[in-house]
């Protein structure tokens, strides 16, 4: 129960009081007005006694207010109990002198009392009980009787001889009053507990926090604000809005023109602070503003520890365009439209065959779009079976099927909100696991297994497929509609084959990274010996490259002066290549070295002694059109 302090106006309230709060078990304090130790005694009841609300009289109820910064509850005094008073005192003479603090404002019909009971009624208003002391003892002739609401009214009487009379509080009046005493010292214990967690919360901010009120004046005002700006809170908060700028060129800048702003930059020298800026209701046509600011440099770090967070998950794309190894103008040409891509959010579709590098574009793409600060998830949609798959994806509620983790499980949707999901060898994609995809991508959210209820993602998808989708689209092995999907921008990784030009690069690249660059200059491999990588076609594109190196690495050259270990290990890979060709696979070999335009006669003269006559089965092998075959061909002399 919440402790009452009562200041009785006199002896009388007072008993009433303590009888009340023994029959409703409040907690009770009580004390006569003494005016001179009021002060004293308040301050006592705010720091010691735990004193949570005030009960008195209407009539002393001012000075209260005026010294303390407890709730004060008044017992008003009504019109029947001053009547009653006046009553008793006619009994002594007609003459009364009504004794009231000069504060007090009275809300009773003194004039309708006066002539109903035949007195001659004067008011005589007090502040010190020697003032009115002195004030009767001249009046001391002309007057009968005293009356009054406070005990000083009677003990002043009483020092001149003149009879007094207190005016009564109603016995209801004052237990109402205690009640609601109770009722508000319990909100207010609330909403200290509040207030105290609310700047528990405020001084525990990373934020430098400012709150101006509708007032205009400055609410709050945290520790690191505090330290930001080298202002101490004790001589800012309360204060006008207008002269704490005045005090900081800082405030000032802070503040700017008072309107929103969302991680606006101010320079200072080596601190440079991110400022945000809330305008917020505060009831009809009021208004206030809330100011987070922090130094730029700690954001930055909890950016930095988030990315480490990430990597350390696995969550986190390695590659940027510029480990992409090549200066062929393919993929030069290739890496400039991907940066185009990185401008946007919309889904992309990356096309090329099996190890040219999609993985490699889709994490370099990521690291330079907006998302980069996000994660980034690859998964292999031909290596799970589709069950598996769907929960990967999707993730599943606890007890969705036999097995499932207790707690069930976050989908890779899920964990990658705010990045990139990268599904490579979407192709593989089944009908139901397609259907379930396509939502995804129309309302942006997921249900994970056996769940009943959405979760919105915000995801980039990047999907890559070594298959001509478009081919499958037709047969009815892939959605249309998820197709136009996925396929938003459309980036096709050239084949190896296609920039030889880069083949020496890449073969160095792979040759630094396993064997170290101490190794490479020790070999001293010439562009020249190089150069006969380009009489292999290699089919497995960059991988089949860099598992050549690996083995030329790992056996090591026997012969510097002749590179045998290399050409060896190359003409090795053109001999298995070319035995293992045939007119199923419809691959050819060019063993001439030449210009592009030279290279790409052999491929045709190859391809038609595989394949023959047909012209419709050649342009399929070698991946063209009729027409653009049939313009190859008349270009070198094999129409007929």
């Amino acid at each position: 129960m919440p402790k009452v302090g009562v200041i009785a106006p006199h002896s009388g309230f007072g008993k009433i009081a303590g009888d009340l709060a023994e029959e409703l078990g409040i907690n009770l304090v009580l004390k006569e007005f003494n005016q001179a130790e009021l002060t004293g005694l308040l301050k006592s009841w705010e720091n010691g006694t735990a004193i949570e609300a005030v009960v008195t009289g209407e009539a002393i109820a001012a000075p209260l207010r005026e010294n303390t910064v407890l709730p004060v509850i008044t017992v008003q005094t009504s019109g029947y109990e001053v009547f009653a008073a006046l009553n008793r005192a006619r009994a002594v003479g007609n003459r009364v002198v009504l004794a009231e603090y000069d504060y007090y404002v009275a809300r009773y019909d003194l004039m309708n009392f006066t002539a109903v009971l035949g007195l001659n009624v004067r008011v005589l208003p007090y502040r010190e009980k020697e003032q009115l002391v002195e004030m009767l003892q001249d009046m001391r002739n002309e007057v009968d009787a005293v009356v009054g609401t406070a005990v000083t009214a009677a003990e002043s009487a009483r020092e001149v001889g003149l009879p007094s009379f207190l005016i009564q509080c109603d016995r209801g009046a004052i237990r109402d009053a205690l009640e609601n005493a109770v009722q508000i010292s319990r909100v207010r214990r609330r909403n200290i507990k509040l207030c105290r967690s609310l700047q528990a919360v405020l001084n525990s901010a990373y934020d430098g926090i400012m709150a101006v009120d509708e007032r205009g004046n400055l609410a709050i005002f945290n520790p690191v604000a505090e330290k930001i700006t080298g202002l101490p809170v004790n001589q800012v908060l309360g204060e006008p809005v207008s002269r704490v700028l005045e005090m900081s060129a800082l405030c000032k800048e802070i503040y700017g023109d008072g309107g929103p702003a969302c991680g606006e930059i101010l320079a200072r020298g080596e601190l440079p602070l991110a400022v945000n800026r809330v305008p917020v209701s505060l009831g009809k046509n009021q208004s206030g503003l809330v100011i987070t600011f922090q130094a730029a440099g700690k954001i930055k770090q909890l950016e930095n520890k988030m990315r480490r967070e990430l990597h350390r998950q696995g969550l986190v794309a390695r590659y940027r365009f510029s480990d992409i190894v090549g200066r062929s103008a393919m993929i030069e040409e290739t890496i400039r439209e991907a940066r185009k891509y990185t401008r946007s959010d919309a889904a992309i579709l990356i096309t090329g065959e099996s190890g040219t590098g999609k993985e490699l574009f889709a994490q370099s793409i990521h690291n330079e779009s907006a998302r980069r600060g996000g994660p980034f998830i690859a998964i292999n949609c031909a290596a799970l079976p589709e069950s598996l798959l769907e929960s990967e994806l999707f993730g599943y509620e606890e007890g969705a099927f036999t097995g499932a983790r207790k707690g069930g499980k976050q989908g890779l949707f899920a964990l990658a909100n705010g990045g990139t999901i990268f599904l490579d060898e979407i192709g593989d994609l089944s009908p139901a696991l397609q259907a379930r995809l396509l939502r995804v991508l129309q309302q942006k959210e997921v249900m994970p297994v056996g769940g009943q209820r959405v979760i919105p993602v915000d995801v980039r998808v990047i999907s890559a497929t070594n298959r001509n989708l478009q081919e499958a689209v037709e047969r009815g092995d892939f959605r249309m509609d998820l197709y136009y999907r996925l396929n938003v921008l459309h980036l096709h990784i050239p084949p190896l084959r296609m920039r030889m030009e880069d083949l020496p690069l890449l073969f160095k690249h792979f040759f630094q990274r396993l064997a170290g660059p101490e190794r490479m200059k020790e070999l001293q491999i010439t562009d020249r010996v190089l150069e006969e990588l380009k009489s292999y076609l290699w089919p497995g594109n960059v991988r089949e490259l860099e598992g050549f190196v690996e083995r030329y690495v790992a056996l090591g050259e026997e012969d510097t002066a002749n590179f045998t270990t290399f050409r060896s290990l190359l003409q090795k890979m053109k001999q298995n290549h070319h035995a293992e060709a045939s007119i199923h696979d419809k691959q050819v070999l060019v063993l001439k070295l030449g210009n592009m335009e030279e290279m790409e006669r052999q491929i045709i003269e190859q391809a038609m002694e595989l394949v023959g006559g047909g012209k419709g089965e050649l342009a399929r092998v070698l991946g063209l059109s009729r027409t653009t075959l049939w313009k190859k061909l008349k270009k070198f002399g094999k129409t007929s």
